[in-house]
């Protein structure tokens, strides 16, 4: 009878370690918006980080309407520990009080894991607010059946867009009002659409007229005469075009399409002996920490590894066409050895990332109505973008 006391007694001590254990298992739940063919690696790593990280439980959740949601979740404190965006929310997103700084978990040697569009791509006001794990930006994609070398300059790479416009196809397809893809040429002769210090536009200043100017003069005659975007890509994908700029979201419909691709920086642009590099908008992917996080160590154990585990950044590298952002992947074998990613890899060292500051949300539609106003004919450049300057001030 005692012998069955002290068995009974120790099934009761194992059960009550099981379950203080399984009481102390912390949950974080992630929020995102995240397609679903694009998610399946998410999966995969977040069950191997839970396998190697028992005590963690990580739930993820999609959500419409992402930023909305967002605003309401957090303040009645039912919205996630964690989200997945892209970092041109920084800005909006602390000065509502919707974040929570990581200020003490970041130093330099974690900053030096990552290549220069990245490290402080989700600082603002002096806190950081979360962690990179890739980026995008556009670039110059060629179709390797109409072109036998990757151009150098943009002087080659417009004799080609001539020589196919003269053939009644079209020389280069891309967006033609959209800021993201005008940024490269508002900013390749050192002006900006938008600066993140001033809080202030520069589209009447004369190297943005000039960048501006340039699109339109160089570019926009060899293109198909619509402003529809996927119009334009449908140019490339029926080999109608022997180039795009556009970014690594149109590759695996284009490669799909049995368009074999190149990809490279947009070539510069050499003008009085000097050479002028596009610079298009960069956006970095990352992991934001919210005002409602339960447990903001473990809320930071999932952010350090996400954003520097080698095998993170190259599965999505290779698996969803994400550029990679940390260093030494950049520089691996499997992704110098992939003319797509590490085409892209390149464009993003001539890259400007997007502007962090609630202020820039004031500039997107006035400069897409300005690209609408040039296209028509109905303004010149100069005229479209002082129209959409006094549009930013008067808001």
């Amino acid at each position: 009878m005692r012998g069955k006391v002290l068995t009974i007694g120790l099934l009761l001590l194992v059960s009550a370690l099981y379950f203080e254990g399984a009481e102390a298992k912390t949950t974080l739940t992630i929020w995102h918006s995240i397609g679903p063919n694009e998610l399946l690696p998410f999966e995969d790593l977040i069950e191997e980080f839970m396998i190697d990280n028992p005590d963690i439980d990580i739930v993820l959740e999609q959500r419409a309407d992402m930023e909305n949601v967002l605003k309401v979740a957090i303040p009645s404190n039912t919205g996630p520990d964690l989200f997945f965006w892209a970092h041109d929310w920084t800005g909006k997103m602390a000065e509502s009080g919707l974040l929570m700084s990581i200020d003490e978990f970041i130093n330099q040697s974690y900053l030096d894991k990552f290549t220069e569009a990245a490290k402080d791509a989700f600082s603002y006001g002096g806190h950081y607010y979360g962690v990179p794990y890739a980026a995008e930006t556009t670039a110059l994609i060629y179709n390797k059946k109409l072109v036998n070398k990757a151009p150098e300059s943009f002087d080659e790479m417009e004799k080609v867009t001539k020589e196919y416009r003269s053939k009644g196809m079209y020389g280069i397809a891309t967006n033609p009002i959209e800021p993201y893809y005008l940024s490269a040429w508002m900013h390749a002769f050192g002006g900006y659409m938008f600066d993140d210090n001033t809080k202030k536009d520069g589209l009447t200043l004369k190297a943005t007229v000039d960048g501006t100017k340039f699109f339109y003069e160089r570019i926009y005659p060899y293109m198909a005469k619509t402003d529809d975007y996927n119009a334009q890509i449908s140019v490339f994908r029926d080999g109608r075009a022997p180039f795009l700029i556009d970014g690594p979201w149109s590759i695996p419909d284009t490669t799909a399409a049995g368009i074999d691709v190149g990809v490279i920086p947009i070539p510069y642009i050499n003008m009085g002996g000097k050479k002028y590099y596009p610079m298009p908008y960069s956006g970095v992917k990352g992991i934001y920490l919210t005002r409602n996080v339960r447990d903001k160590d473990t809320a930071w154990r999932f952010m350090e590894w996400f954003s520097t585990s080698t095998d993170v950044a190259k599965t999505l590298a290779l698996r969803n066409g994400y550029i990679p952002v940390l260093k030494d992947v950049v520089e691996d074998p499997q992704i110098k050895n992939n003319p797509v990613l590490y085409g892209f890899a390149q464009a993003l060292d001539y890259a400007m990332p997007m502007p962090k500051s609630p202020e820039m949300g004031a500039v997107w539609d006035p400069v897409r109505g300005a690209a609408l106003d040039i296209m028509s004919g109905k303004l010149g450049v100069e005229e479209a973008l002082k129209r959409a300057h006094q549009e930013i001030m008067s808001t």
